[in-house]
């Protein structure tokens, strides 16, 4: 009898511990439900962050001074096939207002508002209309930047001494970067300066990228008295392969803002490392204290590089700062003849040590100046970098366009910017695919056949 009280006792006992078991695993799982979804997060594992906002899309949505209406032209299948991306714009800002409208329930407001195809989101900012018919977030975030902007903003790019064209789609040319002023609402025009009697007023900012040819007195005077008055000016060199330098005048010029682009080539032998060329120095070393790389966390790729220093003592009423600067086993090569010969070794006595600055930003008004605002101006030591074969590379075109933004006073344009998506490809060195042909072809078949007869053998001795 006792036996029999014993082992209901325990029965209890363990359907109590099951009982008090499984109350708690359903309150954690009811806690755990109820946090994600009142914290929800989540994690992104493609290449380029392609679900994850970028933080120039963060920037805009909260930058909203007006409520930013966003009328979506489709039906239900389709609000859903978009709805994490409404959300996500949803969550940034309170003033972004979406509303479905279902073409078949109200054909006279889609007439109306002239939509002529299926899924089609138009945005109504402070009386602006814009259309977006390619649902994306790249695509959204350039349609918002573009209504909140208030006023016309001209990018103008010299041309006339070699400077690479914004037209072109070769691998020199810049129409990458132009897309990139494109998105921020930029509008871009190219002029030649010799032309021209002084830059033109309608010139926000001037962009000359990889000039290799001697500007005439007249042109030197043109940008000079530009920058005297207050210009902005993005100015990106090429390193001189020849004996003589035919960008003197223009480096005379810039020396006056503090600013002095060196003779000489950047070699970094940690490129050799990575499967980069020498003359392509690794960027890893931004300045955290100017607006245009503060955030900066992208190494960039600096082809054919110039040293570029700050002059001292600086010139009164202007201040200078290194924007990146090369690795330390980095040196800036001198001896043109070496270069050309293939041939370069870091000299002590004549080559430039490194960490040496990549690129520099000056700012302010000269002594007795006339202009109304303070001249900015970001000086690069690299032109190729912003070219279409090397822009899509790390952050190179992000840091031209935060250098552009910057001079423009258009900080909120300072971001990293979303990336698009590539074709995945897997790229093997000769070992590599020696090594996977054995495993694979040879050894891991010949192994599962080994096996096989050695289990056949005792399975027949049994």
């Amino acid at each position: 009898m006792s036996s029999k009280k014993e082992l209901t006792k325990r029965s209890l006992s363990f359907g109590a511990n099951s009982l008090f078991i499984t109350i708690l695993i359903i309150g954690i799982v009811g806690v755990i439900n109820f946090l994600s979804s009142q914290y929800p997060k989540k994690l992104d594992l493609t290449k380029n962050k392609l679900h994850t906002f970028a933080d120039q899309s963060e920037k805009v949505m909260k930058g909203l001074k007006s409520e930013l209406k966003a009328e979506f032209f489709a039906d239900i299948g389709s609000k859903e096939k978009y709805r994490p991306l409404f959300d996500n714009y949803r969550k940034l800002s309170n003033k972004f207002k979406f509303e479905l409208v279902d073409p078949n329930k109200e054909p006279l407001r889609v007439k109306n508002a002239g939509i002529k195809k299926a899924e089609t989101l138009m945005l109504s900012y402070n009386g602006k209309v814009t259309k977006v018919e390619e649902i994306t977030e790249e695509k959204v975030t350039n349609a918002v930047i573009k209504l909140t902007k208030d006023t016309k903003v001209t990018v103008c790019t010299i041309i006339g001494h070699g400077e690479n064209s914004i037209t072109a789609q070769d691998q020199n040319g810049l129409q990458g970067f132009k897309k990139g002023l494109e998105t921020q609402a930029y509008d871009i025009k190219e002029i030649t300066l010799s032309q021209e009697s002084a830059i033109p007023a309608d010139c926000s900012a001037i962009v000359m990228i990889g000039p290799n040819k001697a500007l005439f007195p007249s042109e030197i005077k043109a940008i000079g008295d530009y920058l005297d008055l207050g210009g902005r000016a993005v100015i990106a060199f090429e390193s001189s392969l020849s004996q003589t330098d035919q960008t003197k005048e223009l480096r005379e010029l810039l020396k006056t803002w503090g600013v002095d682009v060196k003779i000489g080539l950047i070699i970094d032998p940690i490129s050799r490392q990575l499967g980069v060329d020498a003359s392509v120095p690794i960027i890893v070393q931004f300045n955290p204290d100017q607006a245009i790389t503060k955030d900066f966390k992208q190494q960039c790729y600096f082809p054919f590089s110039r040293p570029v220093d700050p002059i001292s003592p600086e010139p009164v009423g202007i201040k200078t700062a290194w924007l990146s600067k090369s690795t330390p086993k980095a040196w800036g090569e001198t001896d043109i003849a070496s270069i050309n010969k293939g041939a370069v070794q870091y000299n002590p006595g004549s080559d430039l040590a490194g960490p040496l600055n990549t690129a520099m930003v000056a700012s302010g008004k000269k002594v007795d100046s006339k202009a109304t605002r303070d001249t900015r101006l970001v000086v690069f030591g690299s032109s190729q970098f912003a070219n279409n074969q090397y822009s899509r590379f790390g952050g190179n075109l992000d840091f031209l366009l935060n250098a552009v933004s910057w001079t423009l006073e258009d900080e909120s344009m300072i971001s990293i910017r979303g990336k698009e998506d590539e074709a995945g490809k897997i790229e093997l060195s000769q070992n590599e695919g020696t090594l996977i042909f054995w495993l694979s072809v040879i050894l891991i078949p010949l192994m599962i056949a080994i096996l096989g007869i050695v289990i056949w053998v005792r399975r027949k001795k049994l």
